[in-house]
């Protein structure tokens, strides 16, 4: 019998709560989940070592036993395809997310017809979390104090 892998690609920058409950779900549903960092260049993002390195320190203390943190610079499909992943994890929390996460499916699913999109739900009290909203957060905070 073989396994189940799936990837859940981001760029984590920053890692947060609401990844992190995805990765907890999913982590139940696969027997390897690789959390995949990524880079997006449609963000201005910190660097992907710094960003591997902090989402496996935090992968790490989770004690998740299937869970592995991997980098990637290249397509999600062709890494799925170098790890034999049929499964790709995404999250959802509002309209906005849903028609863009619709569209990523369905250029994957043209680069590579055997790798499914699973889509969770993200936990209603963790949906108005985002990466980009907590850097500005940090940086405004960090100007306060000057």
């Amino acid at each position: 019998m073989s396994l189940t892998k799936a990837i859940f690609p981001g760029s984590f920058d920053s890692i947060h709560k609401g990844h992190i409950d995805i990765i907890k779900r999913a982590s139940k549903l696969f027997d390897v989940l690789y959390i995949v960092v990524s880079i997006n260049t449609d963000k201005k993002q910190s660097n992907l070592e710094k960003r591997f390195l902090e989402v496996k320190d935090k992968i790490k203390s989770l004690k998740l036993k299937n869970v592995f943190v991997e980098k990637n610079n290249s397509l999600t499909v062709d890494f799925a395809k170098k790890y034999k992943c049929q499964y790709l994890v995404r999250s959802i929390r509002n309209e906005l997310d849903m028609k863009y996460e619709i569209d990523l499916a369905q250029a994957n699913y043209y680069l590579n017809n055997k790798l499914e999109t699973i889509f969770f739900v993200s936990d209603p009290l963790l949906k108005k979390i985002s990466s980009t909203g907590m850097k500005s957060i940090s940086k405004t905070i960090k100007q306060l104090k000057k």
